[in-house]
């Protein structure tokens, strides 16, 4: 058997970098900006694929006399499963959205800085200078404990009525009422009761996935919270503009 070659890793030192290392902000930002635009169209594709889906598959199913009542419960589930899928995928582009807008304004920044001196750690002071700039306001601070904590209350009534959020409603009502629909027309009692069912799930489905939209969307202002590394981290990992330093 042929043996086989491991990887072998090469130590560089610092005689190979840049005395004077060259960053284009100006580049970078562009980039950043033109990737946060990225996300809302991306958003808008996902939620005009559903209304296709949406569009097609329920007046479809609804117009076919030929299959029993189970069936085409079945197909709003699925269609209403695809719904709750895309969603996620929605909450994804959101979060990301909201990351790249503080690398933008990063990026902004880090232009009154020498080159020389954007290191890691001031990148990385910087970002949480414009994340706290930003989410102190849903910062909660008690008397007695001095503990911090997160108003959502704040948080989700600033939000709340932003283009994003009611793009994802739409989409979110929309598969939460067909999967409801769905479930009422195969539940087996009576049709009042099937009514009730479907009814109560679909609430619970719309009010799930804005829970996740809203929590994931927090989890980016976290370290503000509970001040861990692992916090900043999570959100810094995805503000790969920022990721040009060489330490």
């Amino acid at each position: 058997m042929q043996e086989k070659k491991l990887f072998v890793r090469k130590e560089l030192g610092d005689n190979v970098k840049k005395v004077k290392p060259e960053y284009n902000l100006d580049e970078y930002f562009k980039n950043a900006h033109k990737e946060l635009t990225l996300q809302q169209n991306k958003r808008d594709q996902i939620i005009t694929i559903y209304l296709a889906i949406f569009s097609f598959l329920i007046p479809f199913a609804l117009s076919l006399e030929s299959i029993d009542w189970l069936y085409k419960g079945l197909i709003f589930i699925a269609v209403g499963v695809i719904g709750m899928l895309f969603a996620f995928i929605v909450v994804r582009y959101r979060v990301y959205k909201e990351i790249y807008w503080l690398c933008c304004q990063t990026l902004t920044v880090l232009n009154n800085y020498n080159e020389e001196d954007l290191k890691k750690d001031v990148v990385q002071e910087i970002f949480y200078q414009c994340l706290d700039k930003k989410g102190k306001k849903y910062v909660k601070t008690s008397k007695k404990s001095n503990a911090k904590k997160f108003d959502n209350l704040a948080f989700i009534k600033r939000n709340l009525f932003s283009s994003e959020t009611i793009h994802f409603t739409i989409e979110a009502f929309i598969a939460s009422a067909i999967t409801g629909f769905g479930v009422g027309l195969i539940c087996p009692v009576a049709t009042l009761y099937a009514v009730l069912i479907g009814a109560v799930l679909g609430l619970i489905i719309f009010v799930l996935l804005h829970v996740q939209y809203f929590s994931h969307l927090k989890k980016v202002y976290n370290v503000l919270i509970d001040g861990l590394d692992s916090s900043f981290n999570w959100t810094f990992s995805k503000a790969w503009f920022l990721h040009f330093y060489v330490d």
